[in-house]
């Protein structure tokens, strides 16, 4: 497995002024995926998502999401190499599983598993 970038994630405190910035630019297609997020790409293929969230920090965003064999081996391999785990493996409804660690300098580091089904 090649572990590539799958996913990068935008915050947005108003998706649909996001929608409208990053279509003018990059000519990206999007759909909602729940209340609270918007996937885009283009006709090639999936590029990532735009989140709500309330308030967008400095270095909060964007992230990026590698594919992996296997969540819960990734963050195992990045908690004795000196990491933590972000967030644990969670479910991801159509795409199946996803979690997030960070590296000794606090970067955040997304993780997908593709289920079979997909």
């Amino acid at each position: 497995m090649s572990h590539h970038v799958c996913h990068i994630e935008f915050n947005s405190t108003d998706l649909e002024r996001s929608q409208a910035f990053y279509a003018q630019i990059f000519d990206w297609k999007f759909a909602a995926y729940g209340p609270e997020m918007v996937v885009f790409g283009t006709d090639a293929g999936h590029i990532g998502g735009l989140i709500k969230t309330d308030k967008v920090g400095a270095g909060d965003s964007p992230s990026v999401w590698f594919e992996v064999e296997s969540v819960e081996e990734t963050l195992g391999k990045a908690l004795a190499a000196g990491g933590a785990v972000r967030s644990p493996k969670s479910p991801v409804p159509g795409v199946g599983w996803s979690g997030a660690f960070t590296d000794p300098d606090g970067n955040a580091v997304g993780l997908v598993e593709y289920s079979a089904e997909r």
